[in-house]
C-alpha cells in the first residue's frame, strides 16, 4: 500500500465510523506499482476487495475493527474519464471515470447485499446474495428439501443504503445530447457529500467513478449499460480554467480606461453593432462580472446577479450572441426553453417515473445546476406559459425548495439569468405597446435587471453596413479555416475567451467593490428627477409612460448600483468609482428609454401617431381613411395599417371601409 493510501486509512481509522472510506489517487498507486494499477482497471471488483481486505489488516495506532472500510480510486487520468455519449462495449467490465451532470437522483432506500430466508415449514434460516435486480429466493430448504414457502427475516439479512443516479452529458460536451447513463449507489456514499447525502448534490457537475457493467432489457436480447458507482468528485467548469496563467494579460486589461469596452467588443465580433446590439453588449459585461452578493445574517439580502432579456424579431443576431456570450462565462448552461416545464426544467422537483421504480426522484432544473454561474434561456416565447414559478429562484435568497412527500430540501440557485426570445406574435407590431408584446409574466419581467427590444425595419444604409459586416466575418472565417489561421480585423477579439473567462473568474472570486457615500446623491438625484420623465408612449387606454417592457420602478436603482459594482470588478476596483456610476446611470437609461434611432425602432413615434388618430378620432364620426390621413398629417398607408391594428385591438370599429372610436 503506497504511503499516501497508509496517511488516508489513519485518517479514516480516528473518524471512524462516522467516516467509512478511505480515497486513493489512481496515479499514485501507478508510480508505486504499475501492475496493480493495471488490475484496478482490469478487474476492479477483485482490486476493490483486496484492498478493503488490506485496510482491515492493517496495523493502526488505535485498536478498531474496519471491516466495512471501503477503499475508492479517484483521480483517473483524463483519458480514463468520457462522457456517456463516449462509452462502448469494450469498456465494459472496467473502472473507468464518467464526467457529466447528476441529472436526477433517487432519495434512499435499503438494498439487501444477503437475505435471510426462514422456512415457514421448518424454521431452517438460509442465506441468498443479492446480485440482480430481481429478488433471489433459495430454490429449496437445505433442511426439510421443500420448496418452502419463505419469509424474509430481516434481521439477520445484510442491508446497504441505496440511490439510483442518472448522469447527463456535460453542458460542454461536444457529444450528442441526450446520452446519459444510470448508476447505482450503495453504502455510505449514498449519505456523503451534503446535509442529506447525494441527494442534496442533484444537478451539479461531477466524475463519476465505478465499474461498468451491463443490464438486460426485461426479456429482450439487448443489454444497457450500468455503472456500478464507487466514488464521486464533483466539479465545475471552473475548474479548468487556470486564472494564473492569465492573470498578467487581464490585470493589464483592467487597468486600462476601455477595460469594459474592450470586454463588449470582444464578444461576439461579427455581430454588427447597431445602437441596440452596442446597449446589449455592455449590459452584457455587467451580467458576466455581476455585483458582490450581500447576504448579512438576521439582515438583508441583496443579489448581486444580474437578469436580463433580449427579445427581437427573427434574424437580429441573438443566436450568435449567445453563442459569444458562452465563450466568457467560467460556468454558464445554455439550453433552449422549448419542452421545458416551468416547475422541473427550470427549478426542482421531486417526482414518481419508471426510472425510480417507485422511488421519488429528485430532478434539478437549469437554475439548479447553473448554480454560481449564469443561465442563457433560448427561445423563451417557446417555452412554459407560466414562468412566474421561477422568481424565487432569480430573486433575493436565491433558492429552491423541494417539499413533497415527506422530502424536504433547499437548492441553491444563484444565477444570472439571461431570456432570449421572440415578441408573442412572432415579430413585433409597431402599432402596439412593446410591452403587450413580449410575452414574459410581468412578475417576472420586473426582476430583470434591464431589457432590450429590437425591431426588424427597412433601413437602406443600416442593411447595407450589416450585410457587409456579415460578409466580411465570413470572408475572414474562411480565410481562418482554409488559409494562414489568423483571424481578420472583424474577426479579432481583443480579449481572447481564454483570458476572459479567468478575468471574470478571478473578479467574481476576489473583488468586492463598495459603492462610496458621494455615489448617493447623484443616483438618488437621478432617479427623481429623470427617470419617471423616460417613458413618454402610451398603453392602450393611453396611460402616459406606460409602454415600456419594465416601466421605471425603485428597482432602477438597484440597476444602477449592481451595474456600477459590475463595471468596477470589471477594473478589479474594491471601490466604485465616479465613472462607474456615470457609466452604470447612462447604460440605465438608455435600457429604460429603449431609443434605439440607428436601428429605426423608436417606439415613442408608434405612440405618437397613434394617440394624434385617437385624438382626431374622438369626435365620434365614421371617417375614411384619407380624411383621417389628411387631418392628422401622416402617410396614408401608415395611418391604414395602424388603424387595422387599433381595430383588432378594440380601439377603433369598422363599418363599410370607415372607421369609428368606440
Amino acid at each position: 500500500m503506497t504511503a499516501v493510501a497508509k496517511e488516508r486509512v489513519a485518517e479514516m481509522a480516528v473518524a471512524y465510523p462516522e467516516r467509512r472510506a478511505v480515497e486513493v489517487p489512481y496515479m499514485d498507486v501507478f508510480r508505486h506499482d504499475p501492475a496493480v494499477a493495471e488490475e484496478i482497471l482490469e478487474r476492479p471488483e477483485m482490486t476493490l476487495d483486496l484492498a478493503s481486505q488490506a485496510v482491515n489488516e492493517m496495523s493502526l495506532p488505535v485498536d478498531i475493527n474496519m471491516q466495512d472500510a471501503e477503499v475508492r480510486f479517484v483521480d483517473l487520468p483524463d483519458d480514463l474519464i468520457y462522457t456517456p455519449g463516449e462509452l462502448t462495449a469494450a469498456h465494459t467490465g472496467k473502472y473507468i471515470g464518467i464526467t457529466g451532470i447528476i441529472d436526477r437522483i433517487t432519495t434512499a432506500d435499503e438494498k439487501p447485499i444477503n437475505l435471510a430466508f426462514e422456512c415457514l415449514r421448518c424454521g431452517m434460516i438460509t442465506t441468498v446474495p443479492q446480485m440482480e435486480e430481481e429478488l433471489q429466493e433459495p430454490s429449496d430448504c437445505p433442511s426439510c428439501e421443500r420448496r418452502g414457502p419463505f419469509r424474509v427475516d430481516e434481521r439477520q439479512s445484510e442491508w446497504k443504503d441505496y440511490v439510483k443516479m442518472r448522469i447527463d452529458h456535460p453542458p460542454s460536451s461536444q457529444t450528442m445530447s441526450g446520452e446519459k447513463i444510470d448508476g447505482d449507489v450503495t453504502g455510505p456514499l449514498v449519505n456523503e457529500h451534503g446535509e442529506y447525502g447525494l441527494v442534496s448534490r442533484a444537478g451539479e457537475s461531477a466524475t463519476v467513478y465505478g465499474v461498468l457493467k451491463r443490464a438486460q432489457k426485461g426479456n429482450k436480447a439487448l443489454f444497457e449499460r450500468k455503472l456500478d458507482v464507487v466514488a464521486v468528485d464533483f466539479e465545475s467548469q471552473e475548474d479548468n480554467i487556470d486564472v494564473k496563467a492569465h492573470k498578467e494579460e487581464f490585470e493589464a486589461f483592467a487597468a486600462r480606461d476601455d477595460a469594459v469596452d474592450l470586454m463588449a467588443e470582444s464578444i461576439v465580433p461579427e455581430l454588427y453593432a447597431t445602437d441596440a446590439w452596442d446597449t446589449a453588449l455592455e449590459w452584457s459585461v455587467a451580467y458576466l462580472f455581476g455585483a458582490p452578493r450581500i447576504d448579512i445574517p438576521n439582515g438583508p439580502t441583496y443579489r448581486g446577479d444580474i437578469h436580463g432579456a433580449i427579445i427581437s424579431d427573427f434574424g437580429m443576431g441573438k443566436s450568435m450572441y449567445a453563442s459569444g456570450l458562452v465563450d466568457y462565462s467560467p460556468k454558464i448552461v445554455r439550453k433552449s426553453a422549448t419542452g421545458l416545464s416551468s416547475d422541473v426544467g427550470l427549478t426542482a422537483a421531486a417526482v414518481q417515473d419508471d426510472f425510480g421504480q417507485g422511488q421519488w426522484t429528485i430532478r434539478p432544473g437549469i437554475l439548479v445546476q447553473a448554480n454560481g454561474g449564469h443561465v442563457v434561456l433560448d427561445e423563451i416565447d417557446k417555452g412554459p406559459d407560466d414562468l412566474s414559478k421561477i422568481n424565487d429562484a432569480i430573486e433575493g435568497e436565491q433558492t429552491v425548495d423541494v417539499d413533497k412527500a415527506g422530502i424536504s430540501a433547499t437548492y441553491p440557485s444563484r444565477v444570472g439569468l439571461l431570456v432570449l426570445g421572440n415578441p408573442k406574435d412572432s415579430r413585433f407590431d409597431p402599432y402596439q405597446s412593446v410591452s403587450s408584446q413580449l410575452g414574459v409574466d410581468q412578475s417576472t419581467l420586473s426582476r430583470f435587471d434591464g431589457i432590450v427590444t429590437m425591431m426588424d425595419t427597412i433601413d437602406t444604409d443600416m442593411d447595407g453596413a450589416i450585410a457587409k459586416q456579415s460578409l466580411t466575418a465570413l470572408k475572414e472565417a474562411q480565410q481562418m479555416q482554409f488559409g494562414d489561421g489568423e483571424p481578420g480585423e472583424i474577426l479579432s477579439r481583443p480579449v481572447s475567451p481564454e483570458v476572459g473567462k479567468a478575468w471574470v473568474k478571478y473578479a467574481r472570486e476576489n473583488v468586492f467593490p463598495q459603492l462610496q457615500d458621494e455615489h448617493i446623491p447623484v443616483i438618488q438625484a437621478w432617479y427623481a428627477e429623470e427617470v419617471r420623465k423616460l417613458n413618454t408612449a402610451f398603453d392602450d387606454n393611453y396611460n402616459e409612460g406606460a409602454d415600456m417592457p419594465v416601466p421605471a420602478s425603485p428597482r432602477v436603482i438597484h440597476w444602477v448600483s449592481r451595474f456600477a459594482s459590475a463595471f468596477a470588478r470589471c477594473h478589479l476596483r474594491d471601490e466604485v468609482t465616479d465613472n462607474d456610476v456615470d457609466r452604470a446611470i447612462a447604460l440605465a437609461k438608455r435600457l429604460i428609454s429603449q431609443r434605439w434611432t440607428g436601428d429605426k425602432f423608436v417606439p415613442e413615434e408608434s405612440g405618437g401617431i397613434e394617440q394624434k388618430i385617437v385624438d382626431d378620432m374622438n369626435k365620434g364620426e365614421w371617417r375614411f381613411v384619407e380624411a383621417v390621413a389628411m387631418s392628422v398629417r401622416e402617410d396614408e398607408d401608415v395611418v391604414r395599417e395602424m388603424l387595422e391594428s387599433m381595430r383588432e385591438r378594440g380601439i377603433v370599429i369598422e363599418e363599410a371601409g370607415k372607421f369609428k372610436r368606440v
